[in-house]
């Protein structure tokens, strides 16, 4: 059967074989913290300003978001599976935004790629190869370049297959990719980033 991988859907993607390999990930290799230029937007409304990421121990991250006069939208420490929540402006405090924003976050920076299991390679509809993982209680099917490296990440869930959301890496630079779009697939959620560096 051939494999149907569109935007939507990974439910007839068919496996040609084992994958005894994993995504290749370069952050926190070099740098303790990653900074992005970040636009989230949701429902026509957007919230711009600097993305900080920096990992603390091998379990925490540490993620702020703030405009570039240096005011805060929030604060947050995530480990792999939890989150807390230090400061958050009202337009974000609650329970579901924090959840996804939160989760986005840790598949931006590969933060839980050690969680993955079980891999293959699926046919798809791209000439890149395609991997899918077991994560948790869903599936994450990754296009990879000839190095491992990331080009599509889609977080896939239920007994249909349907995709939850998608990240794209682009521009890569020394292994690290300068580019990676969010977006959510059932619901108006994109969240756009630009790798920039202070030492610039």
């Amino acid at each position: 059967m051939a494999a149907s991988c569109s935007k939507h859907t990974y439910r007839h993607a068919e496996v040609t074989g084992n994958f005894d390999q994993t995504i290749r990930s370069d952050f926190f290799k070099k740098d303790s913290i990653h900074y992005f230029k970040t636009s989230i937007t949701t429902y026509g409304k957007a919230l711009s300003g600097i993305l900080a990421i920096k990992k603390q121990g091998d379990d925490t991250l540490k993620v702020s978001f703030f405009t570039e006069m240096g005011v805060s939208f929030f604060d947050v420490l995530v480990t792999h599976d939890s989150y807390q929540l230090v400061r958050c402006i009202s337009q974000l405090n609650s329970k579901p935004v924090m959840n996804t924003i939160v989760e986005d976050i840790r598949w931006v920076v590969l933060f839980n790629r050690n969680q993955l299991s079980n891999p293959s390679i699926v046919k798809s509809n791209t000439a890149q190869k395609t991997a899918r993982f077991n994560y948790q209680d869903a599936y994450i099917f990754a296009e990879l370049s000839k190095d491992n490296e990331p080009l599509v990440v889609t977080y896939v869930y239920g007994s249909k297959f349907k995709s939850k959301f998608e990240i794209r890496y682009a521009s890569f630079e020394n292994s690290l990719p300068g580019k990676v779009f969010v977006e959510h697939i059932n619901f108006d959620l994109k969240i756009d980033l630009t790798a920039i560096s202070f030492a610039e």
